[in-house]
């Protein structure tokens, strides 16, 4: 059995499928404390439902948020930062920008260095712009710095010199002396974890590595063994950013790798789904008990970028581009001090989660909302593992939310669930229509335990093309890791203008970047037949600041001129205009060496007609706003055939989730077992 498991704030979801191809899914509460005593005890859930034993366990692929949540509360370990004489407040200083989102709030700033300045310390040497030695290393310097550091009791330093990215050599040695000086301390170095040009991004990155690495490590380390105690056959994988798998030894140098690593799984997902089913633009949104996860798949593919900032920070590693906003199942519904209803960031979580778990909730949440206005049966969550309490989430509602706002109980829950569609809509905008997207050209791909209960009204709300439900929604970002090829990416910076190009040093340079990710597929245990090797180059005309990257064709001598034209292609297609007499620089070259996950074939529903009959469990009320407490149609998901429909208004339960139809709208099951809801007659 192949094993996924993506741990979020509330719920870690599973999902396993045998060499039979048989489907187990299941969820068990978050561990906070040590999300790893979740995931072995989620694993033994899982294999006892599927009557596996431990030994049946043989690969466990793992989404962590262990890195994110450790930057996203600022818990990564004390950490200083290593630069080159004249540099160290780089990191503070950055690109002289206000945050986008806040450009003309005079109280919103950038977030505050993650190494203060009393850390940041200087070291005498100096490469120049081509990789030459204009100052020798001043080792006394490094040593110096190593004395402060030890008597502030860092537990990780981050080193980050002018060029080193062009010659290392004073990094590596800067390393040597500090691990005799500071024994057990983590150090990372720019030219290992970012090995690219733009002095910041680079010191950013760096940084977010040694701040989270003892962490991460500790975590991949204690996972390992309780695996290894409990499923001694099992491999573990973790999930990287990118969307690609690595082996657990190889993620303890590469922590900023992990960071964003659960979201990842939901856009590999939804690129599988959509190279399935043909369908060529979906938007991808994720919601579980504590964030919403949004991302663009176009092509079969999910968007990556290597310029993503995270909670404000840069991060220039390639990274599926999802954006993550605070709306879940477990956000809080609150009245600000205008008597305004709000909802969210903040989180019931997983302890003591919403009210209706009875576990000791005093918070109003949109999952209380949905229980209370009938769209999730108390009887029927998680399949009936867990029974609700929808008198708590009634009683929670009226004090917190409908008396405050003198409202009626009815409709203080459902402005909870209004605001918090809001919200997410603005999320969905952020990442399309705001890029130049148009949104009646994508289709919105729901899933987590709470998405299919939002996701008709949201799409409703941007007028998008179709709404689409995919087998399994509650634990799909899981099933997107059993689907995720095994990944490594490799750059440098080579800065060279058009006329000084040469197809025959491009390839020689490529070359040494295919060997360094042919290694790991080796490492990986990759056979040469499920190994690809992908080439590229990041292309700019002068004196621009971005570049746009090209695919180049593998070829010990790289036609210059082919990837000239298609970079000014490329470039006219996106900023419609191409300056055929501006000179162009090959900023970077980039290698992906991928290993090739077997592909997993799902059981799909046997065939049907229209009538969904058989499926119908009876009959509840549902509040549906204006349209108040209507009779909806029950349906169980499992007994849904392919080319069944079900007339709106309906809930469609199964067991790790459920689908809201609004009146006036209707289901189809495809032939994939996908559920979807046509949104383009209301237009």
């Amino acid at each position: 059995m192949r094993i996924g498991i993506d741990v979020g704030g509330t719920f870690t979801d599973l999902i396993g499928i045998d060499g039979d191809g048989n489907v187990t899914v299941r969820k068990t509460h978050t561990t906070p404390a040590d999300p790893s005593e979740g995931v072995v005890t989620g694993i033994g859930k899982l294999l006892a439902a599927a009557g596996a034993t431990a030994r049946d366990a043989e690969l466990v692929v793992h989404g962590t948020t262990i890195g994110t949540n450790a930057l996203l509360t600022r818990n990564g370990v004390k950490t200083g930062l290593l630069t080159t004489a004249g540099f160290r407040d780089v990191l503070e200083i950055g690109r002289v920008q206000r945050p986008a989102a806040g450009l003309y709030d005079v109280n919103v700033d950038n977030p505050p260095p993650l190494v203060p300045r009393s850390l940041r310390l200087e070291a005498v040497e100096r490469v120049g712009s081509r990789g030459e030695v204009v100052t020798a290393l001043d080792e006394a310097s490094v040593r110096a710095a190593a004395g402060i550091f030890r008597a502030e009791q860092v537990r990780a330093v981050a080193i980050c010199f002018l060029f080193s990215f062009l010659n290392p050599a004073h990094e590596k040695r800067a390393r040597e002396i500090l691990a005799k000086e500071l024994p057990g301390v983590y150090v990372a170095l720019s030219s290992d974890v970012c090995p690219e040009f733009r002095e910041f991004e680079r010191c950013s990155t760096v940084v977010i590595s040694g701040y989270l690495a003892p962490i991460v490590e500790s975590y991949v380390e204690r996972l390992s063994k309780r695996l290894g105690d409990s499923y001694p056959a099992t491999q573990l994988r973790l999930v990287q950013a990118n969307g690609g798998a690595m082996r657990a030894a190889a993620a303890k140098g590469r922590a900023v790798h992990l960071v964003n690593s659960g979201p990842a799984g939901g856009a590999t997902a939804a690129a599988w789904l959509a190279r399935l089913t043909d369908e060529p633009k979906i938007v991808a949104v994720d919601m579980g008990g504590t964030s919403f996860d949004i991302s663009l798949v176009a092509g079969g593919a999910a968007h990556v970028t290597t310029t993503a900032k995270f909670d404000g920070y840069p991060i220039k590693i390639a990274m599926d581009d999802v954006n993550v906003i605070g709306a879940g199942g477990g956000s809080i519904a609150w009245v600000d001090r205008g008597g305004a209803l709000c909802v969210g960031p903040q989180s019931a979580t997983a302890v003591p989660g919403p009210a209706c778990y009875g576990r000791g909730g005093a918070e109003a949440t949109v999952t209380d909302a949905n229980v209370a206005l009938g769209r999730i049966s108390p009887g029927y969550f998680l399949g009936g593992e867990i029974a609700l309490r929808q008198d708590l989430s009634e009683a929670v509602i009226r004090d917190r939310v409908a008396a405050p706002l003198g409202l009626p109980f009815e409709d203080a829950a459902f402005g909870i669930l209004r605001v918090v569609n809001a919200n997410m809509a603005k999320g969905i905008a952020a990442i399309s229509t705001q890029r130049g997207h148009d949104l009646r050209e994508f289709s919105l791909l729901a899933f987590g335990g709470a998405g299919p209960l939002h996701a008709v009204e949201i799409g409703m709300d941007l007028n998008m093309k179709r709404v689409l439900i995919p087998p399994y929604p509650g634990t799909f970002s899981a099933f997107g890791l059993l689907v995720a090829d095994t990944r490594h990416d490799f750059t440098r910076t080579v800065m060279i203008p058009q006329e000084e190009l040469d197809g025959a040093s491009l390839g020689r340079t490529f070359g040494e970047l295919e060997k360094r990710g042919v290694a790991e597929l080796e490492a990986d245990g990759i056979a040469k037949k499920d190994r690809r090797v992908e080439w590229s180059a990041d292309l700019r005309f002068e004196g621009q600041s971005y570049e746009l990257n090209v695919p180049v064709g593998r070829n010990p001598k790289p036609d210059v001129k082919a990837m000239l034209a298609d970079f000014e292609k490329l470039h006219e297609r996106i900023y419609a205009f191409k300056a055929v007499d501006e000179r162009t620089v090959v900023v970077n070259l980039r290698v992906t060496a991928i290993g090739v996950t077997p592909e997993v074939d799902v059981p799909r529903p046997a065939k049907g007609t229209k009538d969904a009959r058989a499926a119908l469990k009876g009959k509840r009320k549902v509040y549906f706003g204006g349209k108040g407490w209507v009779d909806s149609g029950i349906y169980e998901r499992a007994k849904l055939k392919a080319g069944n429909v079900v007339a709106g208004p309906a809930v469609v339960e199964e067991e790790i989730s459920c689908t809201v139809v609004p009146p006036g709208l209707s289901l189809r099951v495809d032939a994939f077992g996908v559920l979807a809801v046509d949104l383009e007659g209301l237009r």
